[in-house]
């Protein structure tokens, strides 16, 4: 009875490797930017390094009536949610709405950069399943290239064909091998990204009214002396 164990589909990973041919290289260097790119991301997506404690207490001041303490040390902070804070400072006393729409407005941009490498995460996803396709298929063209010089009749050549197509398909397998995992990390990058962004706004909100400037009460009117009852008195 044969054993599968003795007739290995793939064989070791080496010999896959190398069977694939020539396309297997740009394949793997698409794994090696997918890894660079979800590391460099998973990194920047922390809470801490997003969302960082200075910013809470920040936005804590600006609640009490005590911007000043705060304004040098988050214009220069180095985190998207000190950012989102920084442009309603620079529009302190402002009315209501322009300080709204500056950290709406810095909000949206931050939340764009926190997604910005996952982008190229997705783009591997799709090219490397089709230069997996586009090596398959180059092999399929070579096998069938090489029965049509010994004809397809011969016992050798059906096997050869057959050979040859299964080590074309090698490019594909290894394109799905990186395709699959690379969406699923883009996807759940995303989906982090996101979180952490309307975290961020939900953090920074408390700020926008305690930056704004203060309506003005209206001034009291003033009011005509009332009238004396039964007219004006006599002299």
């Amino acid at each position: 009875m044969l054993n599968p164990q003795d007739t290995p589909v793939l064989g070791t990973v080496g010999e896959f490797f190398l069977a694939g041919g020539s396309l297997m290289w740009p394949i793997l260097g698409c794994s090696i930017v997918t890894a660079g790119l979800a590391l460099e991301r998973w990194l920047s997506l922390r809470a801490g390094r997003v969302l960082p404690q200075v910013v809470v207490d920040a936005v804590e001041q600006c609640v009490q009536g005590r911007p000043d303490v705060i304004e040098a040390g988050i214009l220069e902070a180095d985190a998207p949610a000190a950012r989102v804070l920084a442009a309603g400072l620079k529009r302190r006393g402002y009315p209501l709405g322009d300080v709204e729409k500056a950290m709406e407005d810095k909000l949206q941009a931050e939340a764009a950069k926190l997604k910005g490498n996952v982008r190229g995460i997705f783009l591997m996803a799709s090219v490397a399943p089709l230069l997996g396709l586009l090596g398959t298929v180059l092999g399929i063209a070579d096998a069938f290239a090489a029965v049509e010089q010994t004809g397809l009749g011969k016992a050798e050549s059906s096997e050869a064909l057959a050979g040859g197509i299964k080590v074309a398909l090698y490019t594909t397998i290894f394109g799905l091998y990186v395709a699959v995992p690379a969406t699923v990390v883009g996807a759940w990058l995303t989906s982090r990204a996101r979180k952490l962004a309307v975290r961020m706004g939900d953090a920074v909100a408390p700020a926008i009214e305690a930056l704004a400037a203060k309506p003005q009460a209206p001034a009291p009117t003033a009011t005509a002396p009332a009238a004396h009852p039964g007219g004006t008195h006599a002299a």
